[in-house]
């Protein structure tokens, strides 16, 4: 088993912000109408089981939540969940995990509404779709109109049954995802990653020049959020990215077979530990290591370590992968390991990627998961896991999003799939990681999985919140709320947003 070693950082304390009341707003009337009672009762009871769900004889689902639209991340606060989706967002009560009653279901159209959440009273939410204005209603308009709004919403949730939009920030490129850095007490900072997937009012190769960007977009965003004043919520720098070592400084969508999209330099998520003064950036063509300033923005220009995976050697089936696209990024919690996820391209469980029109390489294993020392960056091994039902002809399993168990003595990373479910995977020896425990449920198609102990199940159980819908929204299981017994000295979390670490154990 691989020595772990002490970890030498200069920690920084977590930061306590006080934020004061704000107005409450009026999305219901001022008491439940009837039909909310019925949902909650009916919420307890709706599972979707199924005979024909693969599973390990120690995780079972307790709950699921149809959207019958696109189901994205979530965000935990006390004892409440926040899970976004394409239409809006959700906010259930978590105290009975087995059985969350749903507070709210907000519609907000704007994918992907990824959810980011501040004491219970700020709630902000990802949008890289362009749409006529920042308001909730607002209509998709042309990805290129220069008229066209994409960016951060930002939400009063003091009141979770009537949450009230109160601002919203423009950002170049929309936001894909979004990740919260606690600067101070009276600010906190918003990393937002984006990309010209499409066009955009400001982004791209043709909007972006013209209004002074880098065609290849080449940077994130940051907000500063006064906490006490959120209305002030503003763009406040705009950090480099580049791929160092790369031979054209971009990902190029065609060398990973996808057709239809224009090259990019940027990220898709950004993970923080907070005490350590790091980040793991994911970004599309590279897996990045970054040191956070005492400003609270990322050294995005003087990287600690890169690490890709692009060439595999010995094509499908072989002992070499490659990665697609470098997705997402969770810490172990004494930080010593990072864990990268590539999104695959490709098909196959565990998938293969066709490699596009002159590129040199066969066609490459990919989909994994990749963990990396810390301090080094390099690999010290990669994880997928096997087909758990083969006769499914548009089998895919992709990993996706996920986090690493607050706990000491264990180190456990909860995931995601695309199309293959949610497991735990014991990564104690990260040389040697092990799945102890899955859930895949027929027709499944999860986003996100996360372990989050606030309000805890009986017993030992590990309690893992997940949403699934993503290719077949229509027969997604929505929100989500799972079990996986097994033995591990939990240490509780009074709130998570599952891409900002706090609390490093020893």
């Amino acid at each position: 088993m691989m020595q772990r070693r002490k970890f030498m950082l200069v920690p920084l304390a977590v930061l306590a912000v006080a934020v004061t009341s704000l107005p409450a707003g009026a999305s219901l009337g001022a008491s439940d109408p009837p039909e909310l009672e019925v949902e909650r009762r009916a919420d307890k009871v709706q599972t979707a089981i199924h005979d024909e769900d693969q599973h390990s004889d120690n995780m079972s689902q307790l709950f699921s939540s149809a959207t019958g639209v696109v189901n994205s991340d979530v965000a935990f606060w006390g004892r409440r969940a926040y899970a976004g989706n394409y239409s809006g967002f959700q906010i259930y009560n978590v105290s009975d995990p087995g059985a969350p009653r749903k507070l709210v279901d907000y519609i907000c159209y704007g994918p992907q509404n990824d959810p980011v959440v501040w004491k219970n009273k700020l709630l902000f939410l990802a949008v890289d779709r362009t749409l006529a204005g920042p308001e909730c209603g607002a209509e998709a308009v042309d990805h290129d109109d220069p008229a066209g709004w994409e960016g951060v919403r930002i939400f009063d949730v003091s009141n979770p049954r009537r949450p009230r939009q109160i601002s919203s920030v423009y950002t170049d490129c929309g936001a894909h995802t979004i990740t919260m850095y606690p600067k101070s007490r009276k600010e906190i900072l918003l990393y937002v990653s984006s990309y010209p997937l499409r066009p955009g009012p400001t982004c791209g190769a043709d909007r972006g020049p013209e209004a002074g960007n880098s065609p290849l977009h080449e940077k994130i965003s940051v907000i500063s959020v006064p906490v006490n004043a959120p209305r002030r919520a503003q763009v406040v720098a705009e950090p480099k990215i580049s791929y160092p070592g790369d031979p054209d400084n971009t990902f190029d969508p065609d060398e990973h077979g996808l057709v239809g999209f224009g090259d990019l330099t940027g990220c898709h998520d950004i993970s923080v530990f907070v005490e350590l003064k790091l980040a793991a950036a994911a970004c599309a063509e590279q897996a990045q290591l970054w040191r956070v300033g005492q400003n609270g923005v990322p050294d995005t220009e003087n990287p600690l370590w890169i690490y890709d995976d692009n060439t595999d050697t010995d094509g499908p089936g072989g002992g070499d992968v490659s990665a697609d696209f470098w997705h997402s990024a969770t810490f172990s919690w004494d930080g010593e390991v990072v864990n990268f996820i590539d999104e695959s391209f490709g098909d196959g469980c565990p998938p293969v990627t066709a490699q596009g029109i002159g590129a040199t390489e066969p066609n490459s294993d990919t989909g994994r998961m990749f963990f990396l020392d810390t301090e080094t960056g390099s690999k010290l091994s990669h994880f997928a896991i096997p087909n758990r039902q083969p006769e499914d002809p548009i089998t895919y399993c992709s990993a996706h999003l996920g986090n690493t168990v607050h706990a000491r003595g264990r180190d456990l990373l909860v995931n995601a799939w695309y199309r293959g479910g949610v497991d735990v995977i014991d990564f104690t020896d990260p040389t040697a990681p092990e799945e102890i425990a899955f859930y895949d449920r027929v027709n499944g198609d999860n986003w996100t999985a996360y372990w989050y102990e606030g309000p805890s199940l009986p017993g030992r159980g590990l309690t893992v919140y997940a949403t699934d819908g993503v290719h077949d929204p229509a027969r997604g299981a929505g929100f989500e709320v799972l079990e996986a017994r097994t033995l591990v000295n939990e240490v509780p979390l009074r709130h998570l947003n599952p891409q900002t670490q706090e609390h490093v154990l020893d």
